[in-house]
């Protein structure tokens, strides 16, 4: 289960927002086996003058549309993050037409331990 912090610059209809959560999902349940109902999204719009990604580089020019990707996520194989850090923007290019360098997903591994769901118990370790 991770957690995701979704980061854009403020501006974007509620339909915007629900593509890129939905599309999100999709992705995750397609290429880490993440459950229908596994779904911990959230969503900062900032003003743009707030939100500084540097617009070159690695190779990569940004757009004022990038979109950051921030992840708290238990451990993924090497091929399970290349096939999800692939996938998502081929799928935000088909449903919302954005480029696929302004996708910029990071991720933050941490350990079963480390999660509690509520009711202060650690429910990945009952499992």
């Amino acid at each position: 289960m991770p957690l995701i912090n979704i980061t854009l610059a403020e501006g974007k209809s509620a339909e915007y927002l629900e593509t890129v959560g939905n599309t999100l999902h999709e992705a995750l349940m397609e290429t880490w086996g993440i459950p229908e109902h596994d779904r911990f999204h959230i969503f900062n719009e900032i003003k743009p003058a707030h939100f500084y990604i540097d617009r070159e580089m690695w190779g990569v020019e940004r757009s004022n549309d990038v979109i950051v990707f921030h992840f708290t996520t238990t451990p993924r194989t090497s091929e399970m993050k290349a096939a999800f850090f692939k996938r998502l923007p081929e799928l935000l290019k088909e449903r919302l037409n954005l480029r696929p360098e302004d996708v910029f997903i990071s991720l933050a591994p941490n350990t079963r331990e480390d999660w509690s769901f509520g009711n202060g118990k650690q429910q990945l370790l009952e499992d």
